[in-house]
């Protein structure tokens, strides 16, 4: 499966909302699949991948949105130690993604201008994140 590696991150919080309806029934599938065959081979690619064949922001394999997209590959791939072209299991790749930049003070840096940060956030806090107290605001004072 060809990834942009923002995605990595993107793949991991999703709730079931996305651009459209045949774009968030092939992200839910994508979802599945990874969640249950951990070890699906991953190649890493800047660029539009499996995900963005049904996004309404691919114009005939060209972003409409590419230099944001290129601004998250860039930082996902930096904050992880990856590169563009690099294959891994997903298992791998996600854990590198969760651990270098869903539960530290990355995410907000990373992903604090994507029109989708409030509800990854918002998800964050609501999984295993919360316990990570990467967002300090929303945790409830100790008695």
């Amino acid at each position: 499966m060809k990834l942009r590696p923002h995605h990595l991150l993107c793949i991991q919080l999703f709730t079931g909302h996305g651009y459209d309806e045949a774009f968030t029934a092939h992200m839910t599938k994508t979802v599945s699949l990874l969640r249950s065959d951990p070890q699906t081979e991953i190649l890493l690619q800047c660029g539009c991948d499996d995900l963005c064949a049904v996004c309404p922001h691919n114009r005939s394999g060209v972003c409409t949105e590419q230099e944001k997209t290129n601004r998250l590959d860039a930082a996902v791939l930096h904050e992880c130690g990856l590169h563009d072209g690099q294959s891994a299991k997903w298992q791998m790749l996600s854990a590198a993604a969760r651990e270098r930049i869903l539960q530290t003070d990355r995410f907000a840096a990373v992903c604090g201008d994507c029109q989708w940060y409030a509800l990854c956030r918002e998800t964050a806090g609501k999984e295993v994140f919360y316990a990570n107290n990467i967002f300090p605001e929303t945790r409830e004072p100790d008695d």
